[in-house]
């Protein structure tokens, strides 16, 4: 009686358990000693016939008969009850047991328990979760610390095969599917061929750091538990990383992008099903550049899925990829990718926009001075009296125009100029003007800003007191002969040193003054006020006939004789202290070219570097060669262009270019040509390029990317005065010549002592080139980038 008794009492408590299997039960025993540590679930085939191997891997038996297994509420079973499909309860040292046990077919998580305590962390010895996360038993494998949360194997491919266990480690990535079943055996990881439907289809190793995966089965796959390894401690588990495009479940034909870190010149990226990085049956793809020999080449190729010593060649450019071709397991199946298409089919052709570049040499103020005290004056005063002479000196080198302008003093606004608007030539033919009166090629003009003939205004009345003019545009005078009749205008001119220009002087004397015993009129003499030279290289540098006045300083001098007004506006500053409007120089530009790139850095030339091997950089820089540059940047198969026109180009003049840029590939625009009055110097952009594509992915227009154009020497050559090297290209006997540069860096122009007007050292920092840049600078060039 009593044992039936206490019989009665173990089912009651038994039937307790069972019905409420989420109550917390502490298991008075503690923490699981070794032997229940080292029994672990092994394999499971839960589609087809369902089937669990528990696996002994320690040293010692383990009986097991009281342990549970458990799914959730209500689906669980004591192993004792069971009956093997091989093996024994109690399970030998290395030694396995298979059960009989009803599993879901899509999705579960199973755990392993050696009380009926399921929500117990000490009860529960191993779990595994596949199809889905968020099974019954997950929170309690987690909290054990035997698995992660969110992690799941992926849903079998075919209800004959199995999950298996790699023997190492918890969580999904030690588990795989398997088409080799081994029940009661060592496992064998056979990945299933529908796995191997994913293929590694293009890889940008280089300023991206992004691999392409491609489903080109018709299935979707959870990758996951995949991984991407290039060999030992470089490895990560794709479902760790967050994709650039696409998702992790990948369905057929779809692109899968992601980040991940590689070499740029030579590596061996492996994809696997599992973690098991050696083991041939994990690999699934495989691919080698740069070089043979990488980590996992041998288990790629005991895959066969590689071919020993086989490798794709570095790419060219770090923007560019490698794609493969969709057949085949070779090197060969691979080629170099000049615009990727990540996201996108291989064989896709981006769209292009057309472009029309222009580079324009903008030079044109070249230095400006007054002549404002008589000779022999304490101060400043116009030319009242008979004989009464302005002198002024000033350099310039060939090329240069001269437009002097000074006010007829009995007048409202009227002034003598340039009959010719281009300009007087200083040196015509090649010649300097020497003892040559130039009072013949000045005209009176009108400036159009007071009405005219009212000596009750003219400029002793004060400034700018007369009434508007109403005809407001700039005009000759009529009636009146050249300056000739009112002054003479004598210049000289006297050779420089050799290693800078030489000096010009102009005389300028009254002959045709007033006379004071007649009423003031604008028909009584001529008063010569104090005026203003500008030495130029373009036309209209003062006014244009036609147009109304420019504002900028001119009215002061033509009403008032006072050339301040224009002389600041000439030599006004920028941010960093450099001239907005005057140019450093004048020199023409040598035929230029033009690339397009989608390099993070421009693939020409880098600043602080010495100038590449066969680059062309010496040869355009030196020489005003671009054909080497130009054939240089083709061969890596990004867009290049030549000017249409093939000459140099002076002051005025462009360059215009059309180039066909492929879209949504991050193209920057460079340029190369040559400062030709220079050793080594070229005018270029910065090292990220000029904007050819807005943020939004359409054409930029305009001219504002002209501020990032610079002056570089290319440190190939030592440097000599501006324009009077007997080494530089204008004068030397043949191309190369001249000793070598100390310094062979690339470094931009910080620093130009103009030698050839006189206006001592221009100092910019950044060698800006733009004319129109705030900062100021040598105010060179204009780029005009107009689609098409």
């Amino acid at each position: 009686m009593k044992k039936k008794l206490t019989y009665l009492i173990m089912a009651i408590i038994v039937f307790a358990s069972c019905n409420s299997d989420d109550d917390a039960v502490v298991n008075p025993s503690g923490e699981p000693d070794a032997i229940t540590k080292n029994v672990v679930l092994n394999e499971i085939r839960y589609q087809g016939t369902d089937l669990i191997e528990i696996f002994n891997q320690g040293d010692q038996e383990a009986d097991i008969s009281e342990y549970w297994l458990c799914l959730g509420p209500g689906t669980y079973e004591q192993i004792g009850a069971l009956t093997p499909e091989s093996g024994s309860t109690t399970i030998p040292a290395g030694g396995y047991l298979v059960l009989s046990y009803d599993l879901p077919d899509t999705n579960g998580g199973l755990g392993l328990y050696r009380t009926n305590s399921f929500t117990d962390v000490t009860a529960i010895v191993d779990f595994v979760q596949y199809g889905s996360s968020g099974s019954a038993r997950e929170d309690v494998a987690v909290a054990a610390g035997i698995w992660t949360a969110g992690e799941f194997v992926p849903t079998i491919t075919n209800a004959e095969n199995s999950i298996v266990f790699d023997g190492d480690g918890k969580g999904a990535a030690n588990w795989a599917e398997t088409s080799t079943v081994t029940f009661g055996q060592e496992n064998m990881l056979t990945v299933p061929e529908l796995r191997r439907s994913v293929v590694l289809n293009e890889v940008q190793y280089g300023n991206k750091n992004l691999v392409e995966l491609y489903n080109n089965g018709n299935t979707p796959i959870d990758l996951s538990t995949y991984w991407l390894c290039l060999g030992p401690s470089t490895y990560v588990q794709i479902g760790t990383l967050t994709p650039e495009s696409g998702t992790i479940e990948l369905n057929p034909g779809e692109f899968l992008v992601l980040p991940y870190d590689m070499p740029d010149n030579e590596g061996g990226l492996g994809l696997y099903s599992t973690n098991e990085f050696t083991n041939a049956e994990a690999i699934v793809d495989f691919v080698q550049w740069g070089a043979t020999g990488s980590a996992r080449e041998d288990v790629a190729v005991a895959a066969g899925i590689w071919t020993a010593g086989e490798f794709v060649s570095t790419v060219a450019l770090d923007s560019f990829s490698i794609e493969y071709d969709g057949e085949g397991d070779a090197a060969s199946d691979w080629s170099e990718e000049v615009n990727p298409s990540l996201g996108a089919s291989n064989d896709v052709q981006n769209p292009t926009t057309r472009f029309n570049v222009t580079i324009k040499n903008t030079i044109n103020y070249l230095n400006v001075h007054t002549f404002t005290t008589p000779v022999g004056a304490s101060g400043p005063g116009p030319l009242a009296t008979y004989g009464a002479q302005y002198v002024i000196s000033f350099k310039a080198v060939p090329g240069t125009k001269f437009s002097p302008v000074t006010m007829m003093g009995n007048s409202n606004d009227w002034f003598l100029a340039p009959t010719d608007t281009d300009g007087i030539d200083l040196f015509p033919n090649g010649t300097a003007l020497n003892g040559v009166d130039i009072a013949s090629q000045l005209s009176l003009y009108d400036l159009g800003t007071e009405a005219d003939g009212d000596p009750s205004t003219f400029p002793s009345a004060g400034t700018n007191v007369g009434p508007a003019d109403a005809n407001t545009s700039v005009r000759l005078v009529p009636g009146r002969d050249t300056g000739d009749i009112y002054m003479t205008a004598v210049l000289n001119y006297a050779n420089g040193d050799g290693n800078s220009a030489g000096t010009f002087t102009l005389t300028i004397t009254a002959i045709n003054t007033p006379n004071p015993g007649m009423a003031t009129s604008q028909n009584n003499g001529f008063v010569i006020t104090p005026g203003l030279i500008v030495l130029h290289a373009q036309s209209n540098p003062l006014f244009t006939l036609g147009e109304v006045d420019r504002g900028v300083g001119l009215e002061r001098i033509a009403e008032d004789g006072m050339p301040g007004t224009l002389y600041n506006w000439f030599t006004e500053t920028g941010s960093q202290g450099t001239p907005l409007r005057l140019s450093s120089s004048l020199t023409p530009f040598s035929p230029a070219f033009i690339y397009a790139f989608n390099t993070d850095r421009d693939p020409w030339f880098t600043q602080g570097e010495a100038t590449k091997a066969a680059n062309g950089l010496e040869e355009i820089a030196e020489d005003g060669n671009r054909m080497i540059a130009y054939n240089y940047l083709k061969d890596f198969g990004i867009p290049v262009a030549l000017s249409v026109e093939n000459g140099p180009v002076g002051p005025g003049g462009s360059f215009t270019f059309t180039i066909e840029v492929p879209q949504g590939q991050d193209y920057k625009l460079g340029f190369g040509t040559m400062f030709v009055k220079s050793n080594d110097w070229f005018i270029s952009n910065n090292n990220v390029g000029l904007t050819l594509f807005n943020a939004d992915g359409s054409p930029f227009s305009g001219n504002s990317i002209s501020s990032n154009t610079y002056l570089y020497d290319a440190g190939t050559e030592e440097d000599q005065p501006v324009g009077f090297g007997s080494n530089q290209v204008m004068n030397q006997g043949s191309a190369n010549t001249g000793p070598a540069d100390a310094n062979t860096s690339i470094r931009r122009v910080s620093s130009l002592e103009d030698v050839q007007f006189g206006k001592g050292t221009i100092n910019s920092a950044p060698g800006v080139t733009w004319s129109g840049d705030p900062r100021g600078g040598y105010n060179l060039v204009e780029i005009n980038i107009q689609p098409q």
